[in-house]
């Protein structure tokens, strides 16, 4: 029985390759605390770029693309942060439960820096100072900070020992940084350090992932923030806004006769018209079509029709239309971005049961995703056997499918211009 998805078939040039290092934070029983994330820019573990705001940015980003949690297998990611990361909030793209913002040391404390602090402490992230000397530019931020690290190669046993003292009566954890012997992590034990970081421990170790390109992430950004479990028209509608060609191409499609919708003047007033289920289908059908701009059009054709036979049979087979219409539209996600599903399943807010489908498991859903695939390909013999399966009838399952390209077509055909307004 073939796979839902048929990467091969559609691959081009192999996209580049991004790097991003891992550091261990351990605790007193050097049980894995978190880690520490690290851009690089290959793959001998360095960072050549001067520029700190692009080491974040890129670290960020790999976060976004990966998920900060699926890198750290669920522990805290600690992110280094800039001055200019920090006042614009770039950081909250991630999740608050799986990051811990370090700030770092030559970011000074002045009003801007603390404001943004406190709109983080607020958000409920944590906040760590890096570099922490007493005295220094960051004494102020201390109101903030839920842990405080300290350069054990930089500092002498006195420094140490004062900031210690400082902290516990501040309630703020310890985390000793650049350990690399086994007398510094028993000093920093003794003097109430209850983290601990350096090659003592263990050294960076690389992780590599297939680059995106940034417009097919606000897609998926976009894709993520419709299909989150507490849903959010405001949060949506602003995601939307922050991506001009985005919100154009919504606008145009909801307009074009494939909707049947009367003419819809803005992101706000689609999202008030639509329910719930029918943003999620929208939003999905545009992404679909603006990630695989680069790629065969019969890529995307293949994508819709997948997705509106499967919403169209799903009744028929006790399978949800919405799911199943998500399913077909993830159904070849693996092929237009080139990275494996089981890796984009990780990362997207998906039902268990769209990812079983869409991993081949032999449930409803499953198996009308094959009998789609296979009325695709011509496998009469295929489509016979899973309609008798599913109990459908097998005219009915090609009638379903042929109105389904009829459908796609019609999506894929350039709408004509309207005036219309974000």
């Amino acid at each position: 029985m073939p796979e839902p998805g048929t990467p091969a078939a559609f691959s081009g040039t192999a996209p580049a390759l991004r790097y991003i290092a891992r550091q261990p934070i351990l605790n007193r029983e050097q049980r894995t605390y978190g880690y520490e994330l690290l851009s690089r820019s290959g793959p001998e573990n360095l960072f050549r770029c001067t520029d700190p705001d692009a080491a974040t940015i890129r670290t960020i980003d790999f976060s976004l693309l990966t998920s900060a949690s699926s890198l750290t297998a669920g522990l805290p990611a600690f992110i280094n942060c800039t001055r200019n990361i920090l006042l614009q909030d770039a950081i909250t793209l991630l999740p608050r439960d799986r990051v811990i913002v370090e700030v770092l040391e030559d970011v000074p404390a002045d009003a801007e820096t603390m404001a943004a602090c406190a709109r983080l402490h607020r958000a409920g992230y944590r906040i760590a100072l890096d570099d922490y000397l007493i005295d220094g530019p960051a004494a102020p931020m201390l109101a903030f900070a839920d842990i405080v690290k300290v350069d054990f190669l930089a500092t002498n046993v006195a420094q140490q020992a004062r900031i210690a003292g400082e902290m516990r009566r501040r309630g703020i954890r310890l985390l000793a940084e650049k350990v690399e012997l086994r007398e510094q992590f028993e000093l920093a034990c003794r003097l109430g350090y209850e983290l601990f970081q350096g090659y003592f421990f263990c050294t960076p170790q690389m992780v590599t992932m297939q680059d995106i390109p940034v417009s097919k992430l606000a897609h998926i950004q976009v894709l993520n923030t419709a299909y989150q479990e507490f849903y959010d028209v405001e949060q949506l509608e602003q995601v939307i806004l922050r991506e001009p060609a985005l919100c154009y191409r919504l606008l145009r499609y909801l307009n074009s006769a494939a909707f049947g919708l009367f003419p819809i003047r803005s992101i706000r007033h689609a999202l008030s018209l639509l329910g719930q289920r029918e943003i999620r289908k929208w939003v999905s059908i545009v992404v679909a079509i603006g990630v695989s701009s680069d790629r065969p059009s019969e890529l995307i054709a293949s994508t819709l029709a997948r997705a509106r036979t499967c919403e169209a049979l799903a009744p028929e087979c006790q399978a949800d239309s919405s799911e199943a219409f998500m399913t077909g539209i993830m159904s070849l996600m693996d092929a237009i971005l080139d990275r494996p599903m089981e890796g984009l399943l990780t990362q997207l807010p998906l039902t268990k049961e769209c990812k079983a489908a869409l991993r081949g498991d032999a449930t409803p859903l499953g198996r009308l995703l094959q009998l789609t695939v296979a009325c695709e390909r011509g496998l009469w013999a295929e489509v016979s056997q899973l309609a008798a399966q599913l109990k459908l009838d097998e005219e009915r399952v090609w009638d379903a499918f042929a109105a389904a390209r009829r459908w796609s077509n019609e999506i894929l055909k350039e709408p004509k211009e309207s005036k219309t307004t974000y």
